[in-house]
């Protein structure tokens, strides 16, 4: 029989590794999951939650209370607010209220525990808010942030600011105040370096494994807005982030889209800018994999078309539904999935409440956000890119049987009934022409 006797050294060393691959296991499954490991992500806009539901926007003596409460004590003020936990019809055509946007996150969280990022293209701020109101919009994003860091730990946050969001008045330049509270309040979710080009600039990039966001400020390029060397020296950081890319995928992210509203027929930008946007996007198409855009409250999609005679498809937006219902939409958010580079969209699924079949009783939280409209499926494409919208485009335009444009109008209000006044067989046409930019020579 051998003599297996052990140094007490090599006792203490083995103990030693043990220990240390034990505490690496606990560390691991304590700290957030990284998310470089996923396939999906989250793209949001539009949640305009008002605090204020329930009561009129001169109640000063409310507004006193909220500045003085705890971001936890809003959530104990809102929970005893009928205003604020109603969840049914009576919500249509108005701002989220704490119960639609509680209900929200939770139904992120449970459709995407850990999301490779999340994007939310703006629009943080209730609609009607004045100057006045400048504290406590403060906090209100401060709120929204931390529901969003408190669910998705060490997940990276890729902001943008919408017309709403701003310490003026509507569609106003924010001003530096805002643009550092703006930046704090998402750290450190929002990576430092881009909050500090944020404060600097009012808008920033950020970077994960070899995507690369440019966050825009459209504020700057707004139809009625007037910033011309502001909004002239951001297009051109646009070029020159483009131009220097180094082999990086690149998605532009923003509030207000370029183009014409299908729905009223204005512009959303001045047209000098949209031009100069359309042109750059069209000349980088090859590195510019997405471009993200809210504001109308709807789903939907614009296709960027090359210069020349024979203009082909080379780039495209997309249009994503808002959490608020006040377009008459239901509250709504996407999960995109991502290809296994991890920096193309694949496929989208628009996930939405029907706020006409919510059951009552049900905390926000637990209500599940059930319906959706899987993009390729409800479009039948083969592939969600330039040529599969524009293919898309040319589909409706040519459909004898109606069904296209039903799904068009489907897609288009997310499955609310609003559908029916937006897109029909009399308007579809206009809202596909607005779908198409053409950059020019």
């Amino acid at each position: 029989m051998r003599n297996y006797n052990i140094h007490p050294g090599a006792l203490l060393l083995s103990a030693l590794v043990l220990s240390l691959a034990i505490f690496s296991f606990a560390y691991r499954r304590q700290r957030p999951v990284a998310a470089t490991g996923t396939r999906n992500c989250l793209i949001v806009s539009d949640i305009h939650f008002s605090p204020l539901l329930g009561s009129s926007e001169k109640d000063t003596a409310l507004k006193r209370k909220l500045l003085a409460w705890s971001l936890d004590n809003w959530k104990v003020y809102f929970e005893g607010k009928p205003a604020e936990m109603q969840m049914d019809s009576n919500m249509l055509f108005k701002d989220a209220n704490y119960a639609i946007l509680e209900s929200a996150v939770a139904n992120m969280k449970r459709k995407l525990p850990n999301p490779a990022f999340i994007v939310i293209a703006g629009d943080f701020i209730w609609h009607n808010a004045t100057p006045a109101d400048s504290l406590l919009k403060k906090k209100t994003i401060q709120f929204i942030a931390k529901l969003f860091k408190e669910n998705f730990p060490g997940t990276l946050i890729v902001p943008a600011m919408g017309n709403n969001d701003t310490y003026g008045n509507d569609y106003d330049l924010q001003d530096p105040k805002f643009l550092n509270d703006f930046a704090d309040a998402w750290a450190p979710n929002l990576l430092r370096t881009s909050g500090d080009s944020l404060k600097k600039n009012g808008y920033y990039s950020c970077e994960q494994g070899n995507l690369k966001f440019l966050v825009m400020n459209s504020a700057l390029l707004y139809a009625n807005g007037n910033h011309p060397d502001t909004a002239a020296f951001m297009l051109k950081w646009v070029k020159a982030s483009l131009a220097g890319a180094n082999g990086k995928n690149v998605w532009i992210v923003m509030h207000i889209p370029p183009g014409v509203n299908g729905y009223n027929g204005q512009d959303f930008w001045r047209k000098e800018y949209a031009r100069d946007f359309v042109n750059t996007v069209a000349k980088y198409s090859s590195t510019v994999r997405f471009v993200i855009c809210s504001h109308i409250h709807f789903d939907d999609f614009k296709v960027i078309y090359s210069r020349g005679k024979k203009p082909a498809p080379v780039s495209f937006i997309r249009l994503v539904p808002s959490v608020c219902s006040n377009h008459g939409n239901y509250p709504s958010f996407e999960v995109a999935r991502l290809s296994s580079t991890g920096d193309s969209i694949i496929n989208e699924t628009s996930w939405y409440l029907n706020l006409s079949k919510v059951r009552r009783g049900i905390p926000p939280r637990l209500v599940p956000w059930a319906d959706s409209i899987n993009l390729k499926n409800n479009f039948k494409l083969k592939e969600i890119s330039a040529t599969g919208f524009s293919e898309l485009i040319n589909t409706i335009k040519t459909d004898k049987t109606g069904q296209a444009i039903k799904s068009y109008a489907n897609f288009y209000d997310v499955g609310s009934p609003i559908g029916v006044l937006t897109i029909n067989k009399d308007t579809y046409l206009k809202y596909l022409k607005a779908d198409s930019l053409k950059a020019s020579q």
